[in-house]
């Protein structure tokens, strides 16, 4: 078994080099922990801009993959004692506990081993891993496996998160229309979602006694505020006790909680919605409860409600049912939603001020009202810049391929109705995959920034030229109105003025970047399309990097001449 082991740990390192993309690295990884070290709980997260976030996580039964990484401060299953103590000193940190970190009843109360490994180069965390086991020993008697192991993945983790934060940006810049739409009518909810809590605050505040309000609150607010489950708990901090009033079954049914008592229990989710006021605390992948018992895991909110100073019981809600994303609108309504059930507890206690809360509640609901009409104006002033930003190139800063496609639309149909030609510029970096692999991506970045700023520079000169980044390391350049000679000389030029950046490359035959260009000039007719002009220009980058790359290629159309 030791020997099966050794080899599987020798060869992990290899196979996780092979994974297509972060999940399946995550899942390889965190997989072989599991079940080779018998680890639980395992969290994965990564250090990057001086933020730690958390990617994948394991738990007994199930692996997550976090598309958005999670803040570790929104993540409810790595105590920060441990790893504050690991990212300060860059050291394995093992700490002894009685019971599993995110297990509030002590359901698995034992000898548990809480484990946090960080993942370092040149010194430096890039990348933690905290774990749970209650099998030690297995752990201990792989550490310096364990070990190696991290020292040969801290590169690959940098590598694989800086793909990951190119990836996420080409994908935020191709949704960002997308995103605006959504965000019109996350808006529009948002502002159905304050009537609706508006008139549920109106109804609660008809309820005859207390009984009445906490059955109601929660029915009215399942609902209407787009709830799964909702439980009320009032609490008496003198006797350090809690007791229930009325929630949801783990159907969703609603049922008397009456009987439910209990002492506050110590732990981090719950202190941290009993010491702040008008917060909304939830916690992701958190285990999710009916009474003591553990039913599912999902988010988890608490919002805590106040007389004064003093707290006087909270409200839960999460997603067992229907497991749906908590949305920002969603927590600022329950935070609404909370302060004005805290209020109606409070009316019901000392009628004498019913008035008075009824006032405050109605000006706060409509000073979120005017808030939100100051944020659709300002949102319409985003909108606009978010359109400009969407064409440009997030790397270079020169005009992006979305750009590109609506300026060749436009151009072709100019060209087409005055009757004159339209030229192509087809650039491509010669051998930059090798640049690349013998530079690294940052260097890769840098010599892309460099290019696309030197033929932006050769046409300049002249505004209705366009230079736009095509896709990887390859450019494009629409000139209307030239000949072909004039669009050649063009091409010349920016060839002699990548030469002389002289950046360095050992893999190239010249020792230098150089580019490969295509190009081809159409006049536009009723009979073709624009894809003519950029099959040509593309052909003739094709026959450019065929005869030898670091030159230029001109397909000419029939019936031009050079001049």
């Amino acid at each position: 078994m030791e020997s099966k082991t050794v080899y599987k740990f020798s060869q992990l390192a290899d196979q996780l080099a092979r994974q297509a993309n972060m999940e399946r690295w995550c899942h390889c990884l965190l997989s072989t922990f599991k079940h080779e070290l018998k680890l639980e709980y395992i969290t994965f997260m990564v250090e990057h801009n001086d933020e730690t976030r958390v990617f994948a996580s394991w738990t007994k039964s199930k692996f997550k993959f976090y598309n958005r990484p999670l803040q570790l401060e929104n993540y409810n299953g790595v105590p920060l004692g441990p790893f504050n103590q690991a990212k300060q000193s860059g050291q394995f940190v093992r700490t002894y506990v009685s019971k599993p970190y995110k297990s509030i009843w002590g359901e698995e109360e034992g000898q548990w081993c809480q484990i946090l490994l960080p993942i370092s180069m040149h010194s430096r965390p890039v990348a933690f891993i905290y774990a749970e086991t209650d099998q030690p020993d297995v752990f201990e008697a792989r550490l310096q496996q364990v070990e190696d192991l991290l020292m040969l993945l801290a590169s690959d983790v940098s590598a694989r998160i800086l793909q990951q934060e190119v990836l996420d940006q080409h994908l935020t810049r191709r949704s960002v229309e997308a995103e605006l739409k959504v965000s019109n009518h996350s808006i529009n909810q948002y502002l159905s979602l304050l009537k609706r809590l508006h008139d549920v605050s109106l109804e609660l505040s008809k309820a005859e006694n207390l009984e009445v309000l906490y059955k109601n609150a929660v029915m009215l607010g399942r609902k209407y505020l787009a709830i799964d489950r909702m439980a009320i708990f009032l609490t008496d901090f003198d006797k350090n006790e809690m007791r229930g009033t009325y929630g949801t079954d783990p159907d969703g049914h609603l049922v008397s909680r009456r009987a439910f008592m209990s002492s506050i229990p110590d732990h981090p989710l719950v202190n941290e919605a009993l010491s702040r006021k008008d917060h909304v605390v939830v916690k992701e992948n958190a285990p999710l409860y009916y009474g003591t018992d553990k039913v599912g895991t999902g988010w988890n909110a608490m919002i805590a409600m106040w007389n004064g100073e003093r707290c006087i019981g909270w409200i839960a809600a999460d997603n067992l049912i229907n497991q749906r994303t908590l949305t920002e609108h969603q927590r600022e309504i329950l935070k609404l939603f909370g302060a004005a059930l805290g209020q109606q507890i409070v009316i019901r206690r000392n009628h004498d001020e019913l008035s008075k809360l009824n006032h405050q509640l109605e000006a706060r609901v409509n000073e979120r009202t005017q808030e939100l009409l100051a944020s659709n104006q300002a949102l319409e002033k985003a909108n606009q810049q978010l359109e400009q930003w969407s064409m440009q190139d997030g790397l270079t800063g020169i005009a992006n391929r979305r750009f590109f496609d609506i300026t060749l639309k436009r151009y072709w149909n100019k060209a087409l109705t005055k009757k004159v030609p339209l030229s192509l510029i087809m650039i491509d970096v010669d051998n930059f995959k090798r640049f690349n692999d013998q530079y690294g991506h940052m260097e890769g970045d840098a010599c892309l920034r460099k290019i696309a700023a030197t033929l932006e520079n050769v046409v300049k000169s002249d505004k209705s030229v366009v230079i736009s980044r095509f896709g990887g390391e390859e450019f494009a350049c629409l000139i209307p109105k030239s000949s072909i000679k004039a669009v050649k000389m063009i091409a010349e030029k920016m060839l002699e003025a990548v030469l002389r950046l002289s950046i360095r490359h050992v893999g190239a035959e010249r020792g230098v970047v150089t580019i490969s260009l295509g190009c081809h000039t159409v006049l536009p007719t009723e009979m073709i399309k624009e894809n003519v002009l950029m099959g040509g220009a593309d052909k003739a980058l094709y026959q450019a990097k065929a005869y030898g790359r670091n030159q230029i290629f001109q397909n000419e159309t029939k019936g031009f001449t050079s001049e």
